[in-house]
């Protein structure tokens, strides 16, 4: 014979076992939800930049036009001469009334910017660059400088006003710096470094960009 007790009991396990299940569900959903902070800074993590830098060529080479506000016309070699895979560091600098862009370069780009410094003392050098929007979907390539070289630049550093938002360059400095990270030319966080399969020299920004992407 059943007691009311029994019923009582037999009740409570039948809305146990089944809300047990949903409770299980909703704490796994829960563990497995990505905040926006989250899913912004994976998206930060995995931005990628490409920088091309080009002599001036004085009558020869290619005309390119740096700077819209204030267009600047030059003749400059067809090859860059510095790239990404010269860029140790990126940062973003506070000046005077605005903002840079400030590049430490790997042992490599000091030595071929000192070159390019000092052959080129009192011409320019343009600088291109290729990076990823904040959609994280498309690119933006754009003509970003063209600093004069007064001086030799024997340090490996070099400073620039970019043509460019802010925000704009934030994405720069975050691109330049997880594609140093890919190549190795700077350690991640808490993170030895691994032996990198990426190609050693992408032939335009628009390959590099997509192959920095794909990790190969």
């Amino acid at each position: 014979m059943t007691t009311f007790s029994d019923r009582k009991v037999r009740s409570y396990g039948i809305r146990f076992n089944s809300f047990f299940p949903m409770l299980l569900v909703g704490l796994l959903a829960w563990g497995c939800a990505t905040t926006p902070e989250e899913k912004k800074a994976k998206q930060e993590k995995n931005e990628v930049a490409a920088l091309r830098l080009y002599l001036e060529a004085g009558d020869t080479g290619k005309t390119v036009s740096v700077l819209r506000s204030s267009p600047v016309r030059l003749q400059i070699e067809s090859e860059a001469f510095l790239d990404e895979r010269d860029v140790k560091t990126a940062r973003l600098t506070d000046t005077f009334g605005g903002f840079a862009i400030a590049i430490e370069t790997t042992s490599h780009g000091r030595m071929t910017l000192e070159a390019g410094s000092v052959t080129r003392q009192g011409r320019r050098m343009a600088i291109a660059c290729t990076w990823e929007t904040g959609d994280g979907k498309s690119t933006e390539t754009r003509w970003l400088a063209a600093p004069v070289f007064r001086h030799p630049m024997r340090d490996g550093y070099f400073t620039f006003t970019p043509d460019c938002s802010r925000e704009e360059a934030e994405h720069i400095v975050r691109g330049l710096n997880n594609v140093a990270i890919k190549l190795e030319n700077q350690q991640k966080p808490g993170k030895k470094p691994e032996k990198s399969d990426l190609p050693s020299q992408p032939s335009s920004a628009e390959e590099a960009i997509k192959a920095y992407k794909e990790g190969r």
